[in-house]
């Protein structure tokens, strides 16, 4: 039974302004805070994830995922709270009169103990247990690729859940991990009516750790520093919030007698009991910790994915291919947790990097996704009519050059170009592309100037520009400016299309993508029964150009068993110094890459 005090506050939270969702008998009720944190919510994930990862989906189509998004987390938070009274039912356990529901799921501490310590583990681990199940399965979803809206919402959802179910490991209140404390204090100290007081204040220490960690990163001032400190200051304010709110439950109950278990730990002695606890309690504070987001940068071995499935060509031209090419990424991320920062040191095939290396100061992730989005699409154009020429058709294709999309801030191009502006040559070479034009910045350096002939408004010019250095070291010099294409004049002999899967930008699939294309339209297996994997801008003449992250795509090649690599001339040494069983192959043509791969003997089987 509850004590009067418990029972008053119950009360007084039940009487509280709320929408009550009875679920299996069970009172879940979402407070007023969800009438600001919702829309907040939606609005957030409109505006930075949905528009980052969706780049390719219009205005209306962001606020529909968005709002398909809202509603997933909402029956995510709802599913982990009655994890929590299945169980609780199952075992028999008392419920609380009202179960408050916040966004890292309800406050622990309305929860009576239940009749023993394993139960009220149980109880306490159903809600993070269910959420990685969750988690699981948005990853299944996203993995069969059913769907863009799907394939742009289910990661947030798989990611939205693992987090959810680090945080409440966190051993205080008013998270699942402050039930494991209670349970800690009855179970190993034999002191059940102290384990309440015990998880509540963990629960204030954690929510100040986390507002002064917070207040640290804004006080670094650097890239994302200020996004990054208010997201700790705000965990911290929720956190404290729901602990001040919500009632705690007081031990009511005589005193239980200890089990088999009991006993064996009591003849360990107090000392070695209370040491055990504190070793409990800080392994969930690491583990918990590992989500807390910094201010870093982490460049990581993505995807490795097979690209033959996304070429499609007329059955009547198809040629079927016993390997397959393999398309490499790499995962660029800025913030980081504090678990990505520590595992980045211990593992040679990520790099921790300044976030001005990921996201320039002087624009945006949503900016950047929508430059990246462009490059592939046009990658994918490119790569369609190259493969088609080096397979005997005719492709008449023309491009109409690199339009300035901005211009950096620290960019010596300012004053000189300005959006709208479109590039046709760098130093008396053409540009048809945007990778015609990056590969001919990468061959200069620092300091050099160019002579670009340019376009405004119809009318042609002419100027000299001098080069930044490059973002970072072992990079090719710059123009500081963001482009994307003015277009491709292209007639195809019959419908051939390339739909990516599982990437949403850059111009580095531009090489795999058409000696995939080749490989489909020609009679034989290019691949030789292998894997091969690679990477590369490609150009309307066949010409191989640089990428970035290539030491990272070697690593995600090797892990996906390919056996050669084809890289870019100038990104052929970085590949070579991390390659271990991997044979990395220099190509500067799609064509150069065909005699290679055509040259090599039949796989064993």
């Amino acid at each position: 039974m509850l004590t009067s005090h418990h029972a008053r506050s119950q009360r007084r939270l039940a009487s509280g302004l709320a929408v009550r969702l009875p679920f299996d008998g069970a009172n879940i009720s979402l407070g007023l805070s969800w009438l600001v944190l919702l829309p907040l919510g939606i609005w957030a994930i409109a505006t930075l994830y949905v528009t980052v990862l969706g780049a390719f989906l219009d205005q209306a189509q962001t606020w529909l995922v968005a709002l398909l998004i809202g509603a997933l987390l909402v029956l995510s938070l709802i599913v982990h709270s009655l994890a929590h009274v299945w169980i609780a039912r199952l075992v028999g356990a008392e419920l609380p009169a009202r179960i408050p529901l916040y966004a890292f799921g309800d406050a622990a501490q309305v929860w009576p103990a239940a009749a023993s310590v394993w139960q009220e583990a149980l109880i306490a681990g159903a809600g993070p247990f269910a959420n990685l199940l969750l988690a699981g399965v948005a990853y299944l979803l996203w993995n069969a690729q059913l769907h863009p809206y799907l394939n742009v919402s289910m990661p947030f959802l798989a990611l939205f859940n693992a987090g959810l179910a680090i945080l409440n490991l966190t051993p205080g209140y008013p998270l699942d991990g402050g039930r494991l404390t209670r349970a800690l204090a009855w179970g190993l100290l034999g002191r059940p009516a102290e384990g309440p007081r015990l998880a509540r204040s963990l629960g204030f220490l954690v929510s100040a750790t986390l507002a002064g960690w917070g207040i640290f990163l804004i006080a670094q001032r650097v890239r994302f520093g200020l996004q990054t400190g208010g997201a700790n200051l705000g965990a911290a304010a929720l956190l404290l919030f729901a602990l001040a709110s919500a009632p705690t439950w007081r031990w009511d109950r005589p005193l239980p007698a200890p089990g088999p278990a009991g006993r064996l730990i009591s003849a360990a002695g107090r000392a070695g009991r209370v040491l055990l606890a504190t070793i409990v309690i800080v392994v969930l504070l690491i583990v918990a910790s590992s989500i807390v987001p910094t201010d870093s940068g982490l460049e990581a071995p993505g995807v490795a994915l097979a690209v033959e499935s996304m070429v499609q060509v007329p059955p009547e031209h198809a040629h079927p291919s016993a390997g397959s090419f393999i398309l490499t990424t790499v995962i660029q991320q800025t913030p980081i947790t504090i678990g990505e920062w520590a595992y980045a040191r211990l593992d040679p095939a990520l790099k921790i990097v300044p976030p001005e290396q990921i996201v320039p100061s002087n624009t945006t992730p949503q900016q950047q996704a929508q430059q990246g989005f462009r490059m592939l699409d046009e990658s994918e154009t490119t790569a369609v009519v190259v493969g088609l020429r080096l397979a005997g058709y005719d492709v008449p294709a023309a491009g109409k050059g690199a339009a300035v999309d901005s211009v950096l801030a620290e960019s010596p191009s300012r004053g000189f170009l300005q959006p709208g502006d479109v590039i046709t040559g760098v130093n008396g070479r053409p540009v048809g592309t945007t990778a015609d034009l990056i590969r001919l910045i990468g061959r200069q350096h620092a300091g050099d100037s160019v002579h670009l002939q340019t376009m405004r408004a119809g009318a042609q010019r002419e100027l000299d520009v001098p080069l930044l250095p490059p973002a970072a070291p072992g990079g090719s010099a710059r123009l500081g400016i963001t482009v994307e294409s003015a277009g491709l004049d292209y007639k195809l002999p019959f419908p051939v299309k390339i739909v990516p899967q599982k990437i949403v930008g850059g111009p580095s699939a531009g090489l795999i993508f058409t000696l995939a294309v080749y490989d489909a339209l020609t009679p034989g297996d290019l691949t030789g029964g292998r894997k091969i994997a690679g990477t590369g801008t490609i150009n309307l003449d066949g010409a191989v150009g640089p990428i970035g992250g290539v030491e990272q795509k070697v690593a995600a090649a090797e892990n996906a068993g390919a056996t050669y690599f084809l890289s870019p001339a100038e990104n052929y040494a970085a590949a070579r110094s991390v390659a271990r069983r991997i044979q990395v192959i220099e190509v500067t043509s799609a064509g150069q890459a065909i005699r290679f791969l055509a040259g090599l003997p039949a796989a064993s089987k």
